[in-house]
C-alpha cells in the first residue's frame, strides 16, 4: 500500500463522527474518508473512466453496495481496492454518504 494511501486511512479515523444529537455531514464524511480521491469532489468525476459515478444513486443502491463492498459480498476486482477504505466507516456514515450522494445530479 503507497504511503500517502496509507496516511489518508490514518487521518479518516481521525475524523469526528458526530453524536447522536445531531445528523452526520454525508459531504464531509465523503471528502474525509477519500472517496473524493477516486469518484471525484462532486461524485460524478471519477479519476479513472472504469470507476463509477455515484452522484444522483439511489440512497438505498449506494448503501447498500458500500456495505456488500465492507462485509465482502461484493468481491470484484474495483471493489477489493475500496475495502480498505469503507473499513474504516461506519454503517451510519455509509447512509449519511448515501444520503447525500442521491441528493447530486
Amino acid at each position: 500500500m503507497k504511503a500517502p494511501f496509507r496516511r489518508a486511512i490514518l487521518v479518516s479515523l481521525l475524523l469526528p463522527l458526530g453524536s447522536a444529537a445531531e445528523p452526520l455531514d454525508g459531504a464531509l464524511i465523503y471528502t474525509g474518508k477519500t472517496c473524493a480521491t477516486c469518484h471525484g469532489q462532486d461524485g460524478d468525476t471519477p479519476t479513472m473512466t472504469d470507476y463509477p459515478r455515484l452522484a444522483g444513486q439511489s440512497a438505498d443502491y449506494a448503501y447498500i453496495q458500500m456495505l456488500d463492498i465492507k462485509n465482502g459480498v461484493r468481491n470484484n476486482g474495483k471493489s477489493e481496492g475500496m475495502r480498505p477504505v469503507m473499513n474504516v466507516v461506519s454503517e451510519a456514515e455509509m447512509r449519511a454518504i448515501a444520503d447525500w450522494l442521491a441528493t447530486l445530479k
